[in-house]
């Protein structure tokens, strides 16, 4: 719930961060001149741009969020070790299980325990390919 609420208010930030950008690209719009008209628009791109990574990663968290409530470990899961854990979910993937969303999603937690974010984002995408089919 904690999470959730911070995601909100990251959320409401942007918001205000995108109604405050909009209000300046307003403001050199109706300078009237060609170089106001260029800030407008340098401002628009970039306030789209923050509206559609914020919308990006709002989907990302939830779509992980519902794979995270729908996974369950597999038995030979090893917590205690991690670097055994992520061997063990990496030679699934590379035993056939590589459209198989639970082996991803395996896969991304066993980076995320060792740290490698770049790593678990890219399997949590891959997961959640896999479960859209």
């Amino acid at each position: 719930m904690k999470d959730r609420l911070f995601v909100a208010l990251l959320v409401l930030i942007t918001a205000a961060y995108a109604w405050g950008l909009g209000w300046i690209a307003w403001g050199f719009v109706r300078a009237g001149s060609a170089l106001g008209y260029g800030l407008a628009l340098g401002i628009v791109i970039l306030l789209l741009l923050t509206v559609w990574v914020t919308w990006r990663e709002v989907l990302f968290g939830l779509a992980s969020a519902r794979l995270a409530a729908r996974y369950e470990p597999p038995a030979e899961a090893d917590g205690e070790d991690r670097r055994a854990e992520f061997e063990a979910a990496r030679s699934a993937i590379q035993d056939g299980a590589e459209h198989e969303w639970r082996a991803w999603f395996r896969l991304a937690l066993a980076y995320d325990a060792l740290r490698d974010r770049r790593g678990a984002r890219a399997a949590t995408r891959r997961a959640i390919a896999e479960h859209r089919g």
